[in-house]
């Protein structure tokens, strides 16, 4: 019988359109530079007006006047086409040929992009309620103080009146350099004002940054007065009497403070449409709805998915100059993606399609929505980055990895587990080329003690290690089977180690029912540069087989 496969060389027509969805500093910043590199933009706002709030992205003063003109900049650029406030509903294709759909109010738009950049900002988000207050003239956010002091009318008003300023940092979120540093400038400049003083109950004070340390000192000489709690401080709010109050631990008595202002801390939050674009482009979601998982794997920029990039605040709590790297380094990848328009790809995996039953078992699967289907299964060769973990999920067997096939695979293993190892026990340890490969590698490099009998068999992912490899192992004659992944939470492919860990235990159940032990198969975890964990886990179990043949 004929099979029936995809080509194994793609000549691809890429778009080269590039939809950036942000209209705020990133979204127009992004817009800018991918417009410099040649490319048309389509650029989609995802509110009524753009928003560049100078006080949360830490803009250095010479920048200023540069970015209060890049709307209009934007706006008269040829290259740039603006849509009207519009919300994203569909994204199909693959990289180089996305369709996406945008409805705004009534009316749906379709356009055709070679890449999407998701360059949604940050809000502020006020926690004067979440300590108990009530907003009042002395009761304020932190953006409400700064507009204070921006405003030389209050600006005297407060010098004159010799004013005792309060700020609560730190105890109803974890917060960010960002935030420190706004704070800390606003400490700077009341402790410069004669008369008046500045009290800072902080929690962890937030100083990783260029600069912060520097600033937290000068405020402290200046004569602010820094209380690190705990806990947040007791605070009476009475009509215009505030009572700030604490039990201090080093001299065993309760302090309080009568402040004429609390300036309270705001968290900056993803924005609101993140859930919405992660659920409809098919792109992981990180911590606090940013649009990027804490994953060493996934460098800056980089989604689960080739060609959709986030920059900036959508993927985390960014200052100007590491949003600025961020839009950089966007630019740097569309023009590798992309280039003049037309590229040619080989392809990660190929589909027997006279196997394929479109089960649609690969497409759920895939952690890096590199498969669609027509009447049967369709793996697009430029955004497949050849985890394997279609390959061994498919229930017919009918995809298969160019470099690491079943039957390469099976060969492989049947080679290791014939090398003659005189009395030692034979292990064969599967181990995923993004983390235990390499620190198998790093401790052959360096000389650690490992077991004569240990074989290393590298795969593409945790993921690809189908149970039928580990069965094998043992038909073969390996007296033990390692299975080697990355940490949770750092696979490379996402889910690789997880679906790995599934297989595992489906192992286990089966090596019971035929009566082979199960300390002879081990699944554990670990880093690239764990090169004497990994050392530790091979003689380990060396040392557990031995002394059951003895």
């Amino acid at each position: 019988m004929k099979q029936t496969q995809q080509n194994e060389i793609e000549k691809i027509d890429m778009a080269t359109d590039i939809a950036v969805i942000g209209s705020g500093y990133n979204g127009l910043k992004a817009a800018s530079q991918i417009s410099e590199s040649g490319y048309n933009v389509i650029l989609v706002p995802q509110h009524n007006a753009t928003d560049i709030n100078l006080s949360i992205l830490d803009i250095p003063s010479t920048q200023i006047d540069r970015l209060k003109a890049l709307e209009t900049e934007v706006a008269n650029n040829a290259n740039v086409e603006i849509l009207p406030p519009s919300t994203l509903v569909e994204a199909t294709g693959d990289p180089g040929n996305f369709t996406l759909k945008f409805l705004s109010a009534d009316t749906m738009v379709e356009k055709k992009a070679g890449a999407v950049v998701v360059a949604t900002d940050t809000a502020l988000n006020s926690l004067i309620q979440i300590y108990g207050l009530t907003p009042a003239a002395n009761v304020v956010s932190l953006s409400e103080f700064e507009n204070l002091l921006a405003s030389e009318t209050t600006k005297k008003e407060i010098q004159n009146g010799e004013k005792t300023v309060a700020f609560l940092v730190g105890f109803a979120h974890e917060g960010s350099p960002l935030l420190m540093k706004r704070v800390l400038n606003n400490v700077s400049e009341i402790t410069s004002m004669d008369g008046c003083s500045a009290y800072v109950y902080v929690n962890n004070i937030k100083v990783a940054d260029d600069g912060l340390e520097r600033l937290y000192k000068k405020g402290r000489d200046n004569g602010a007065i820094y209380f690190k709690l705990e806990k947040a401080p007791t605070i009476k709010q009475e009509g215009d009497s505030l009572t700030v109050s604490f039990h201090d631990p080093v001299i065993r008595k309760n302090i309080e403070l009568n402040p004429d202002i609390i300036v309270v801390e705001e968290s900056l939050v993803a924005d609101e449409t993140n859930l919405s674009l992660a659920e409809v482009l098919r792109i992981d979601q990180g911590p606090m709805g940013f649009l990027q998982k804490e994953n060493v794997h996934r460098l800056p920029v980089n989604s689960n998915r080739e060609g959709i990039f986030v920059v900036g605040s959508s993927r985390d709590v960014q200052n100007y100059s590491k949003s600025c790297t961020d839009i950089d380094n966007m630019v740097l990848r569309i023009n590798q993606l992309i280039g003049e328009g037309t590229k040619s790809f080989t392809a990660k995996a190929i589909v027997d399609r006279e196997k394929c039953t479109i089960c649609l078992t690969c497409y759920r699967c895939c952690p890096h929505g590199a498969i669609s289907w027509d009447d049967k299964a369709i793996i697009s060769s430029i955004a497949c980055q050849g985890c394997g973990i279609c390959a061994s999920e498919c229930p017919m067997d009918a995809i298969q990895l160019v470099d690491f096939t079943d039957a390469e695979m099976a060969e492989r293993i049947k080679e290791a587990a014939a090398v003659e190892t005189a009395s030692a026990p034979k292990i064969l340890a599967f181990c995923c080329q993004n983390s235990a490969y390499e620190a198998g590698m790093a401790a052959k490099t360096f000389n650690y003690k490992l077991p004569e009998g240990l074989q290393l068999i590298k795969v593409p992912c945790a993921g690809k290690i189908d149970i039928h490899y580990i069965l094998d192992a043992l038909v073969e004659g390996a007296d033990g089977v390692l299975v080697l992944a990355c940490h949770h939470g750092n696979c490379k492919s996402e889910a690789g180690n997880t679906y790995a860990q599934w297989r595992i235990n489906d192992a286990y159940q089966k090596l019971e029912q035929v009566g082979i032990e199960k300390d002879r198969l081990e699944f554990t975890t670990l880093a690239s540069n764990m090169a004497a964990g990994f050392a530790r886990i091979v003689i380990d179990m060396e040392k557990r087989i031995s002394q059951k043949k003895e």
